[in-house]
């Protein structure tokens, strides 16, 4: 059984190969993800942990997954619902389960998710203006499924070029 380091092992940083576009696409938006499958990685049926690495500041919009997953931060902190989080801190939602937004503390955050079914690590459903909800499929159109996160990520990005003081904890 290989194990991995998160500090030490570039490998640490692979997915199977059918979620490589996805996670190379995260790093256009600063941030860092790994998925390893509890299984077959190609069933849609098996689980899968996903580690993400996020920058300071970065949030995540209010979203839901198709099956039952907890989250677990593993360093830094990360702010849900008022609530400041940390290493050990528990998230839990069942299917469809609207949650977040969730942001990233000021030195990032590390979180390790565990989705009951592969399907979860990459179908994204979002509430819309008029209720309505819609599913995104991650290894087809990451950006569609994180347009705001893009655009915040840039803006961010264009004022640590400008040289403007690091306030990437603030929300944008």
């Amino acid at each position: 059984m290989p194990t991995y380091s998160l500090d030490h092992d570039a490998e640490y940083w692979q997915s199977p190969d059918r979620f490589q576009s996805m996670f190379e696409q995260a790093s256009t938006i600063g941030n860092r993800a790994s998925l390893f499958a509890i299984g077959d990685p190609n069933d849609d049926d098996t689980p899968m942990a996903f580690i993400l690495q996020m920058e300071p500041g970065f949030v995540i919009t209010r979203h839901a997954h198709p099956c039952d997953r907890f989250e677990t931060i593993v360093r830094g902190t990360l702010e849900v619902d008022g609530r400041t989080l940390g290493p050990g801190d528990v998230l839990m939602h069942a299917a469809n389960e609207l949650y977040g937004p969730k942001t990233a503390g000021p030195d990032g955050c590390i979180t390790v998710e565990v989705f009951a079914k592969a399907v979860g690590a990459y179908e994204r459903i979002t509430e819309q203006p008029d209720g309505s909800r819609k599913t995104t499929n991650l290894i087809d159109d990451f950006q569609g499924g994180f347009a705001e996160q893009v655009e915040r990520f840039e803006a961010i990005k264009k004022a640590r070029e400008a040289g403007e003081p690091n306030n990437s904890h603030e929300r944008i």
